[in-house]
Order: C-alpha cells, then structure tokens, then sequence
C-alpha cells in the first residue's frame, strides 16, 4: 500500500498511473502491429502460392502443346518406320530436323526459368534468333523484325515467354496455314503497356472457319492472361495479329 505524505505527493501518483495506462496503449499497439504483420504474410504467402501454382501450369501447358505433341510425332514417325521395316535417308534427316527442333524449343522454355527478371534487350535477341533459325530453313517465308523501346526495362519470365510464344505462333499459323511469303514482326515497349505485331501477305482465312490446330486460341489465352487483348484482322490480302497488354 502506497502512503501519501502531502498533497504534493499525488501528482507523482498521477503520472505513475499514467504511465500504466500507457504502457498498455503501447502494448495494445505492438499487438495490432503483429496482427497486421502475420496478415500480411499471410497474404503474400497466398499470392506467391498462387503465382507459383500459375506458372508450373503456364509450363506443363507449354511443355504439353509444344514439345510434348512433337515427341508423340516423333514416336510416331519410328514406329511406322519399324512397322515397315523401312528407314531412307531422307526420312531419317527428316526426323532429324525435327528432333533438333524439339530439343531447341524445350531450351527455350527453360531459358526464362534460369532468370528472375528477363531485359528486354535479351528477349528481341531470342526472338531475333527464332526468326532466323525459321528463315535459315528455306528460300520463304522472308521475316523482318524490328524492336523499339529501352533495352534495358525488365520483365517477368512469364511476361517474356508469353510474348516469345505469341510471335512464334503467330509466325508459325502464317507459313503453315495463311503460306505467307512476307512477314514481318514488330515489337514495342513504353512505360505503361507492351505492343506485338505480326503482319503477313497470306492469303488469309475465314475466322469461322479456323481449326483448333491454328493456334489462335493459344495466342487469345496468353493474351487475357497478361490482362491485353487480341485483335485479328484478315483478308484475301494477309492477315495482321496485334496484342496489347499493360505493363
């Protein structure tokens, strides 16, 4: 028990007392600070859970549709090779050719698993080396490609690989299905949003008419998933694939 000498003793109490209710308002406080922390974590714990669940399904997608049908056409093509008990040379390169090109497209969906962050600079290059390597192959199609923005502005893998899918099967749907002769690619980059442009001087096709092997679906779902858009153009006089997407 406290005793009070004088009067001027109280406001010693006062300020004693004070100071507890303090203290507990500043106890109060630290516990709503780590409430809000462990929420916080809690939140970003879920999102990152969520974008990692995306990108393995963004991968399997890309790994099933890409190099997974090609190896089954591979599989394939020696079964009814040994089935006839026939193997030319020219089958063989054939096969060749196109086991190499498998093997190039599994490297390049593991290129942008090796970064945490992809320059933009670095991404034209790859994609300047995918048209050359498909122009290399034969006399047509003729492919140009220009680039403009800051090579150095940095994007996500899953950014950078959308966008190397969507010029490699816009490319691809243009020589297979359109048997364009011309194409040319443009991309650009600015602060707040990021532009791919395809053009080709194909003959074009009926949008009702296309087959699920064209690719555009694909080209349509990459599109929505970097939140942009897709807008297809076509005639007898080419066609023009043009998607935008916020940065």
């Amino acid at each position: 028990m406290t005793n009070v000498s004088s009067f001027n003793d109280y406001p010693v109490l006062t300020v004693t007392k004070t100071s507890a209710s303090s203290n507990e308002k500043h106890g109060d406080h630290g516990k709503d600070t780590k409430k809000r922390a462990v929420k916080f974590l809690s939140q970003e714990s879920a999102l990152l859970h969520s974008q990692l669940k995306n990108q393995r399904e963004r991968i399997a997608r890309d790994l099933h549709d890409g190099i997974g049908s090609q190896l089954t056409h591979i599989i394939s093509r020696l079964d009814i090779m040994a089935f006839n008990n026939q193997a030319n040379p020219t089958q063989l390169a054939d096969l060749r050719d196109f086991t190499s090109e498998t093997f190039q497209q599994l490297r390049e969906t593991i290129w942008v698993l090796n970064q945490p962050e992809i320059p933009y600079g670095q991404l034209t290059e790859r994609v300047r080396g995918l048209l050359t390597r498909i122009s290399c192959e034969s006399e047509y199609p003729k492919i140009n490609i220009v680039a403009y923005g800051d090579s150095e502005v940095l994007l996500s893998p899953h950014v950078a690989s959308s966008i190397f899918r969507i010029v490699q099967e816009s490319v691809n749907n243009a020589m297979k299905y359109a048997e364009a002769t011309l194409i040319s690619v443009c991309l650009a980059i600015d602060e707040t949003s990021f532009t791919v442009l395809i053009n080709d001087n194909g003959k074009g096709f009926c949008q009702q008419e296309i087959c699920p092997g064209y690719g555009l679906e694909n080209i349509k779902k990459r599109a929505e998933e970097l939140s942009g858009k897709l807008d297809l153009d076509s005639s007898n006089e080419g066609t023009k694939v043009l998607v935008e997407f916020p940065l």
